[in-house]
């Protein structure tokens, strides 16, 4: 287990184009190429508990995923990504196609019999509170690493919906915050420390911090909602 530094960001478009050339002079595309989708969907169980522990303020929390890539079905993986305030790690595994379309048509009795723990750990929320999917969505990134520190920065779009017979037919979802409406989330990630040469970057940016999540942004606008057990 190892956990990382997450801090978000509300940025408009201005201001990513000032910090893309600021960390292309020092960074990298991330292993991905720099830029591609991210295809998402999310579970939660019957009483909404990790969606609502988002909404409350909780430091600690969970949440569940299957995160593929450019629509690409071949190479899938679950996810469970706990937090503590702005501490964050991640559990992953691959899984099959397969598994990924029963999940994803509510057919979630197969998990019983899985031995992996992530699988285990969903089998029982699916004993307890039950389990379905609760919401499919995708949005753009755009990411650059720094090896000292182990520094990532990514851009991302807000969330687009994508209908199952179109997958690849996007139509954006208007994403506010508050207030705010945003262009772009900037995720600044890291694991024991930030280098000067990273801060550096960030210097005299109008950065709004932010606690935002897509995955609640998702939810509350009711994209691809997926029916109550």
């Amino acid at each position: 287990m190892r956990y990382r530094n997450e801090k978000k960001y509300i940025i408009n478009e201005h201001t990513a184009a000032i910090l893309r050339a600021r960390a292309s002079a020092v960074m990298k595309p991330d292993e991905n190429g720099g830029s591609y989708i991210v295809n998402n969907l999310y579970l939660d169980d019957r009483y909404d508990s990790f969606y609502n522990s988002k909404q409350l303020g909780r430091f600690a929390r969970d949440k569940f995923r299957i995160r593929f890539y450019n629509g690409d079905e071949s190479f899938i993986r679950l996810e469970r990504k706990h937090k503590d305030g702005n501490l964050a790690y991640k559990d992953t595994m691959t899984i099959s196609k397969e598994q990924y379309q029963m999940v994803k048509s509510g057919d979630l009795g197969f998990i019983l019999k899985e031995e992996a723990l992530l699988w285990q750990t969903l089998a029982m929320i699916y004993r307890l509170k039950g389990l379905r999917p609760t919401a499919s969505f995708a949005y753009k990134r755009e990411a650059f690493v720094y090896q000292a520190g182990d520094v990532r920065f990514t851009f991302d779009s807000p969330p687009f919906c994508a209908e199952d017979e179109m997958p690849f037919q996007y139509e954006p979802l208007s994403a506010t915050y508050g207030k705010e409406e945003y262009n772009l989330l900037l995720e600044v990630k890291y694991t024991n420390f930030l280098p000067e040469i990273i801060k550096r970057l960030l210097n005299g940016l109008p950065l709004a911090q932010t606690e935002m999540s897509k995955y609640s942004v998702v939810r509350e606008r009711g994209v691809l909602p997926y029916g109550k057990i």
